[in-house]
């Protein structure tokens, strides 16, 4: 959904209620859990991610920083939530700022990873996203090294997104360079 200017949390949240019992928007639900190595066909798969730093401590933050969504990146993102905890069902939108107007993509939480030495999630697109497809954040902690890795799958949907996908794709990359600086000043303490 593309505007000339940025909606406001109330409108955003509307939106979001409003497809509360909406299908994704594409068939592979679920796909990001199993750690894929290749995309569906027809979608792009992006994997990525960083050593954090060590120790519990640095986990601890990391994962608070996940719980918030403050891994999206400020410059050019902001995240708007139902209320409610980062759970399975849990909708959220991203606002992204460029080249002059607005953009909000819905999601949907898929599933939620909890563990001692995890903690992350998936989601996917609802109707009015961009792209097409499915992300999953995740922190972990293993022989005491933190690490936050990101597994996206995703393709665009509709003329103006396929039109842009060059801007789109410089728009990802951008996203992912500023995840992970967000994610190691959250990490860090």
């Amino acid at each position: 959904m593309f505007f000339l200017s940025e909606p406001d949390d109330a409108e955003i949240r509307a939106t979001l209620e409003g497809l509360a019992d909406a299908d994704f928007t594409y068939p592979h639900v679920g796909a990001t859990r199993d750690d894929p190595t290749s995309g569906p066909p027809g979608f792009h798969l992006d994997r990525y991610g960083a050593e954090l730093g060590r120790g519990r401590g640095t986990f601890a933050r990391a994962a608070a920083a996940l719980k918030r969504l403050a891994n999206y990146p400020p410059s050019f993102t902001r995240v708007v939530r139902l209320p409610g905890e980062l759970a399975e069902g849990a909708l959220f939108a991203t606002v992204a700022r460029h080249l002059g107007f607005a953009s909000v993509h819905p999601c949907r939480v898929i599933y939620t990873i909890d563990a001692p030495d995890a903690f992350g999630f998936g989601f996917g697109t609802l109707p009015g996203h961009a792209e097409s497809g499915e992300e999953r954040f995740l922190v972990t902690i293993d022989d005491d090294v933190v690490r936050y890795d990101v597994r996206a799958f995703s393709r665009p949907t509709g003329l103006l997104p396929r039109l842009g996908a060059p801007i789109t794709r410089r728009y990802q990359v951008r996203f992912q360079r500023e995840t992970l600086d967000a994610m190691r000043r959250h990490a860090g303490g």
